[in-house]
């Protein structure tokens, strides 16, 4: 399990919404072993979301990030250009602070 981070300018927040939200998309999305987390606008940007997946596996993320799918989708939704940029977290770091017992 990991997590995927999605840095993506947008024409219209609520244009991006009413596709990204779609049910077609979100069981695509699924199909690639990835549910939604979160999804933001950016504090600096607001014509910049952030989206905060989870993922399965490493490899479905990084299918589903070279998708066609993934690519119409941000055609459809009205991404402006390419992501600033994709994260992949597959390793959780463990707090050494917190022990089993506290």
């Amino acid at each position: 399990m990991g997590t995927m981070l999605i840095k993506q300018r947008v024409f219209d927040i609520d244009r991006w919404a009413k596709w990204f939200y779609q049910p077609e998309l979100d069981a695509a999305r699924r199909e690639h072993g990835l549910t939604v987390a979160g999804t933001f606008v950016d504090a600096y940007h607001d014509h910049t979301v952030i989206v905060v997946l989870e993922a399965e596996t490493e490899e479905a993320a990084r299918t589903y990030e070279n998708s066609q799918t993934l690519a119409d989708a941000r055609e459809r939704c009205g991404a402006a250009g390419f992501p600033d940029g994709v994260w992949l977290g597959t390793k959780p770091i463990v707090n050494p602070y917190l022990t089993a017992g506290a």
